[in-house]
């Protein structure tokens, strides 16, 4: 099978550019080939038409009739107990880590500088041991 995440209506995904970048929304409608109309009422993205590369999509998804309004969203999502599963995909876990590595101050981010250097010098150490014995 090629696709596992098709394009559909009541698909979850997340906006990887653009004004809202790392929150999630659910399709509501396919404009034309480029182009969808999404809605996340539960992270503050406003109901628009964004294109299909500003977009991820995830294996999560919802029952909602095509073109339906907020408040039907609003009530699918609370049911289908979305936000706990959205708060673990992977997208969303990387944005996170994103956002607080960005956040780092100086030391903080020599603090991890140094902390990578000796866990790679260790790894290294030990191919070499591996390597030698063999």
């Amino acid at each position: 099978m090629l696709y596992i995440r098709y394009i559909e209506v009541g698909r979850g995904c997340f906006v990887r550019r653009g004004a809202d970048v790392g929150k999630s929304c659910v399709v509501v409608d396919l404009v034309d080939q480029k182009h969808l109309l999404v809605d996340g009422p539960s992270s503050g993205v406003e109901r628009k038409v964004v294109r299909l590369n500003q977009l991820a999509l995830t294996d999560l998804k919802i029952n909602i009739p095509r073109g339906c309004r907020t408040k039907k969203i609003r009530t699918e999502l609370a049911k289908d107990g979305m936000e706990a599963k959205i708060a673990g995909v992977s997208l969303n876990r990387k944005h996170v880590a994103k956002a607080e590595k960005a956040a780092l101050g100086d030391f903080a981010r020599f603090k991890l500088r140094v902390a990578k250097t000796a866990t790679n010098r260790k790894i290294r150490s030990t191919v070499r041991k591996l390597k030698k014995s063999s």
